[in-house]
């Protein structure tokens, strides 16, 4: 069996690692690749190889809702150059069993009209929570074999519209569903301290992003003294560690490297705060979190999917933040609150959350039930495996 999953998004890169897994190990002996239309490609699993021309652009992808100022970016960075590479590449896909179209409907179109296979398209970039497919999109998603919402509403919104669609798990919570790690690689938490989970993001802001949760955490460690505070920094998969560090250190908590801390790649201590960077054990991080501070996008969902009440910032001024941070709080709803991008406005509305355990409590539900379980990806791969036996006969 021959496969290729062709993704277009730093949390999709992710998604299909998580599909690749699930495909490998159910047909061992299958090529499954992966190519990146946005981005490196992450790090991916085992036996999942990367393919195709790729290249990180400055906006990181984000370029959606005619962001006319990322999209200059990257278009004077190359992108147009790109784009006509990479639907070369997809030309050249003919022995291909099935492809699969991780990502928007722009994705699966590059896919249909270049690569001209069997196609199954696991739809990430909408929902009905937040927008519902307009008649283009659907004309195109019913030329899939086979699309897999990423929850029941959208599902059957594109059946009702002619798509063969249908919900079996969300894929995102895939990565976080099952730990792959041994306890041993976690430092030890103090069990009688608060448990702040920050998500600096993936994108090139990651540094800034830190620096401003640690400032905030900082201030939220007085506003709760003299409970302490262990703020858990994720280090996204390709984000340098030493990026985050000096973004930690800015903030005025000086940090030292563990020489074989696990997960753990440096911690440090100010005022009643200890923080400790991570570098993997991203689903640990979350499950120890009592709230998460995210700037992230993926990440933010998976947290909220785990029941973790998530917080992040959005300047009054708009821009990327602004309808970014809308979309995604129209998707999770309640599970999300967005407070104003001024540190000590924004640690005085974590605190009074923090002592609002009702609402907390309905945060943690509603980011259940507007993420799904797990599942998506073996529901999927069993799809995508019995298209492409149909098509190697």
């Amino acid at each position: 069996m021959n496969i290729l999953i062709v993704s277009n998004g730093h949390g999709e890169s992710a998604i299909a690692g998580y599909l690749g897994s699930a495909l490998l190990e159910r047909a061992p002996g299958a090529r499954v690749e992966h190519f990146p239309l946005v981005g490196e490609g992450g790090d991916p699993p085992p036996g999942l190889a990367v393919v195709g021309p790729r290249a990180q652009m400055p906006s990181g992808g984000l370029v959606a809702y005619w962001n006319l100022k990322n999209l200059a970016r990257d278009i004077s960075a190359g992108l147009l150059g790109l784009i006509g590479r990479q639907f070369a590449y997809l030309r050249r896909q003919g022995e291909r069993d099935v492809i699969v179209a991780v990502g928007d409907v722009f994705c699966l179109a590059a896919c249909l009209l270049f690569a001209r296979r069997a196609t199954v398209f696991v739809a990430t970039a909408k929902s009905q929570y937040v927008a519902s497919h307009s008649r283009l999109e659907c004309a195109i998603a019913r030329h899939a074999r086979i699309a897999f919402a990423r929850d029941a509403a959208t599902a059957h919104s594109l059946s009702e519209h002619g798509v063969n669609a249908r919900f079996a798990g969300n894929l995102m919570m895939d990565g976080v569903a099952v730990s792959k790690e041994p306890e041993a690689r976690l430092q030890p938490l103090d069990s009688t301290a608060l448990h702040v989970g920050v998500l600096p993001g993936s994108r090139d802001d990651a540094q800034a992003n830190a620096a401003a949760a640690i400032r905030r955490v900082r201030l939220i460690a007085g506003m709760l003294a003299p409970r302490r505070l262990q703020a858990l920094v994720s280090v996204a998969p390709g984000v340098l560690v030493q990026t985050v560090l000096d973004g930690i250190e800015s903030s005025g908590v000086s940090v030292e490297r563990m020489a074989d801390g696990g997960c753990v790649a440096a911690s440090g201590a100010s005022d009643g705060l200890e923080v400790l960077a991570m570098n993997g054990c991203f689903g640990e991080l979350l499950r120890a979190s009592d709230i998460v501070l995210g700037q992230a996008g993926t990440g933010n969902e998976q947290a909220a999917g785990l029941g973790k009440p998530v917080i992040a910032s959005s300047s009054a001024l708009g821009g990327r933040l602004g309808w970014y941070r809308m979309r995604q709080q129209r998707l999770l709803g309640d599970a999300l609150l967005v407070l104003p991008d001024d540190d000590r406005e924004f640690a005085s509305g974590v605190a009074a959350l923090l002592a609002d355990s009702a609402r907390m409590l309905a945060m943690s539900r509603t980011g259940r039930e507007r993420m799904g379980g797990p599942g998506g990806s073996k529901a999927v791969a069993e799809a995508v495996l019995a298209l492409a036996s149909e098509s190697s006969v």
